[in-house]
């Protein structure tokens, strides 16, 4: 069956086809083919009876993994609670290997809980061997997990992210260890290394508990390890490097744990540890500078054993780095006293004469810089001979032989990689498009050759998109040299669009939806040369992620892409927008979100968003949106909408009435999602005082959140809608004229919090100062004020 066959089906895809589709799961469940086309039937058209039967292929080690790949999608999608769980426990109990594409799979449908993560860690276990420049989709797909884990109250009974944190470290701990250092890393397992220090990343910076725990030290320390072997140990080292040394609780514990893992190492060749220089070299995360000079110096007399002498070592050091303050030489030799240790390190760091031991370390240290040495030569010389292959014969490039249109060869492969190593790191695709970068190395006619041969490429290469199955949380090289060649075309000539034909337009647009932030920057212009074919493209994959955002969890979104990248198609894509949310939910509480926004951006009627929000108030099969239906509502009709809010809230319980009115509060006015509607109808003394007394009726003032001077946290959504339940007011009192005095002042009488008058009748005269203060009232404006002054 063709990939157009597939999608076209595909886009038809209803839970009435459920029969149909079981019946052909049940009769070609043999067929890896065909099982990848009907798993993701079943993911798109939600056909819930069709779980069971996925779940055998899924869990089945002996099918290829695009077959199970599409039967765990499909399970984990339409699936119940115990399906899901039956099948985790599957493949975690299976011995493997365990794919990696399947493994990157699994990441999308881990739940944030210790159960999930319990899962994961034990299907990791089992892995398949990592493959160079081949991970199958699992780096990227693990940082989207370990950002999507909730950072948690210390007091919080369970933290997830702790937890993957220890079950990493345990794992990295295993056999055919790595064993330079301080702490010994798995061979088989360093893969995980910078997924673990991504996660302690996260703790670290959020100074949460689970960062101070023995894992997150060991994740720390293993990361010494393999950065002195020229291992990559992930982009969150600088940030570590800088975060650790200023929360010196951490600093500290991590400091003396690589102390105490190296006096380990060295009572092994019974020899002592009195000094920190053994251990400083090797690039730990700790650091101390000249604010650290005193704390230091109380370990001198805390201390006990050895430790005390460390200490005192590290005082020195600081000492010697600041420029030897006159001050601190006091405070040193003070601290030696009678101590005839203290004064030989003192007097031997100021003086240094080089011990055996140093000049031992040093050797093993020329070694590993020999082997290294060695193998990069070796390196070089093999890219030496290709590239003198390649100048010899550049036209390889452009035609390679035995390679169909379409697809990537070796040379285009590592021509791309070279090209990509050559620019900063982008998070944009057409990163890689600076073939000239190419030119230093390889010459102009090779450069030249992988240039044309990129341009030609994205001709030749035909991206599916996500509407017929495609995974775009893993891309394939021959997708990126695609993209590449037509980031250059497009960037050479100013005239790009106006040269294309129709067809090739249409092609260019299957690419818009693979950049990783945002839109391609030819986008906008292809689009206005044809407007009628860019509109197709866009409404094609809109309408399939709006029918399929609840159970697509892909790490791209196009919805979050035109809203903040595209606010030129807004006023297009409206019309669909509108008609879709009319007729159906979206259930996926970020896209409806997009959507309200790109609404009202896209100049979209006040009364049309009202009657839209005031019908699905009352209709809304998701009753978790009524909230941002009501925000929605009063934005554009508050006269109608806010007494209806105020019936709605005090039909409900306490605490559920609270929560109702939380949500509806932050979605109205608050900045917590980055998005924020424009209408704002609501917004004069009238409305913004009903709705503040409202707010205050409950989310009430007894039931805060009292966070100041209690350090740091991570906001809950309590104390966003106490912020945004505070803006009504700070709204209020930037309203010029009679009204808004009038509305501050009846506050004085009427605040539900008898402890707030008296401020409201602050807030009142300051804002009859500051009316005063504005240029000269004219004579209907003078006694209006007056009007409204008689009437309290």
């Amino acid at each position: 069956m063709s990939v157009l066959d597939s999608s076209a089906i595909e886009r038809i895809a209803t839970p009435d086809l459920t029969s149909d589709a079981l019946a052909l799961i049940e009769a070609y469940s043999t067929n890896d083919d065909v099982i990848f086309f009907l798993g993701r039937l079943v993911c798109q058209g939600a056909m819930v009876d069709c779980a069971p039967a996925l779940a055998l292929i899924a869990g089945d080690p002996s099918r290829r993994e695009h077959a199970r790949i599409a039967a765990i999608r499909g399970v984990m999608a339409v699936g119940d609670a115990g399906q899901k769980e039956r099948l985790w426990e599957t493949i975690a109990a299976d011995s493997g290997p365990l794919h990696r594409a399947v493994l990157a799979e699994l990441f999308d449908w881990v739940a944030p809980t210790l159960r999930g993560i319990e899962m994961l860690l034990r299907a990791i276990e089992h892995a398949a061997p990592l493959q160079q420049f081949n991970t199958r989709g699992v780096d990227f797909r693990f940082q989207g997990l370990i950002i999507r884990l909730p950072l948690m109250s210390d007091k919080a009974p369970h933290h997830p992210l702790g937890c993957l944190v220890e079950g990493l470290s345990s794992i990295l701990e295993r056999n055919s260890l790595i064993e330079y250092g301080e702490r010994h890393v798995s061979e088989e397992f360093a893969w995980l290394l910078p997924p673990a220090l991504h996660a302690v990343d996260r703790l670290v910076a959020a100074r949460s508990f689970p960062a101070l725990s023995p894992a997150a030290i060991s994740v720390l320390l293993m990361a010494s390890t393999l950065k002195y072997r020229n291992r990559f140990v992930g982009e969150y080292e600088n940030a570590l490097s800088k975060n650790v040394p200023r929360w010196p609780v951490l600093n500290d514990l991590l400091y003396w744990a690589s102390i105490a893992d190296k006096r380990a190492l060295l009572a092994r060749q019974n020899q002592p540890l009195v000094d920190d220089w053994q251990v400083s070299y090797l690039g730990h995360f700790w650091g101390f500078g000249p604010e650290d000079f005193e704390r230091c110096l109380e370990w001198v007399g805390s201390k006990k054993g050895d430790d005390r002498f460390v200490a005192f070592s590290l005082c020195v050091r600081i000492y010697i780095d600041r420029d030897r303050p006159a001050a601190w030489f006091t405070a040193l030799t003070g601290a030696v006293g009678d101590d005839k240790h203290l004064e030989t390190i003192l007097y031997t760091r100021l003086n240094p004469k080089l011990s055996p031991d140093w000049y031992d370390l040093d050797a093993e240290d020329s070694r590993w810089k020999r082997k290294h040495e060695l193998l990069e030569r070796r390196q070089k010389k093999g890219r030496a001979g290709w590239i003198r292959a390649l100048e010899a014969n550049p036209d390889r490039i452009l035609h390679p032989s035995g390679i169909k249109p379409g697809e990537l060869s070796s040379d285009q492969y590592h021509l791309l990689v070279s090209s990509m190593s050559t620019t900063t790191t982008s998070t944009n695709r057409h990163g890689s498009a600076d073939w000239q970068g190419l030119i230093p190395e390889f010459g102009m006619p090779v450069a030249r050759a992988y240039r044309d041969a990129s341009v030609a490429h994205w001709r030749a290469y035909r991206p599916e998109l996500r509407s017929e199955g495609a995974n775009s949380s893993s891309t394939p090289y021959a997708l990126i040299f695609a993209i590449t060649g037509l980031a250059i075309e497009a960037s050479e000539d100013s005239a790009f669009a106006l040269r294309l034909t129709q067809d090739e337009a249409r092609l260019a647009f299957r690419y818009i939806t693979w950049e990783l932030n945002g839109f391609p920057p030819w986008f906008e212009q292809l689009y206005r040369v044809f407007p009628e074919v860019g509109r197709k493209a866009v409404e094609l994959e809109l309408r399939w992620e709006l029918q399929h955002g609840a159970a697509d969890r892909a790490a791209h979104s196009i919805i979050h892409d035109i809203f903040y990248y595209a606010p030129w198609l807004h006023r297009d894509v409206s019309l669909v927008i509108i008609e879709w949310l009319t007729n159906n939910e979206v259930k996926n509480a970020d896209r409806l979100r997009y959507c309200l926004n790109i609404l009202t951006s896209g100049e979209t009627s006040p009364q049309a968003l009202a009657k839209l929000a005031a019908a699905k108030v009352e209709n809304t099969t998701c009753i978790e949106q009524r909230p941002s239906w009501f925000a929605l509502w009063v934005n554009t009709d508050p006269a109608s909408a806010i007494p209806q809010l105020d019936l709605v809230l005090g039909r409900l319980s306490p605490k559920i009435a609270s929560d109702f009115a939380q949500d509806f509060i932050i979605e109205l006015h608050s900045d917590r999602h980055g998005t924020g509607m424009r209408v704002g109808a609501y917004r004069n003394a009238k409305y913004l005082k009903t709705l503040y007394i409202l707010m205050h009726r409950f989310i009430r003032v007894a039931e805060d959140i009292e966070r100041a001077g209690k350090g740091s946290y991570s906001p809950t959504l309590r104390d966003d809608a106490q912020e945004a339940r505070s803006m009504l007011f700070n709204m209020l009192v930037e309203v010029p004229g009679s009204e808004a005095y009038q509305a501050i002042k009846a506050l004085e009488a009427e605040h539900p919090e008898p402890r707030y008058r008296r401020w409201m009748a602050v807030q009142a005269r300051e804002r009859a100062t500051k009316d005063a203060d504005e240029p000269a009232w004219t004579v209907e404006k003078v006694r209006a004020f007056e009007g409204a002054v008689r009437g309290q």
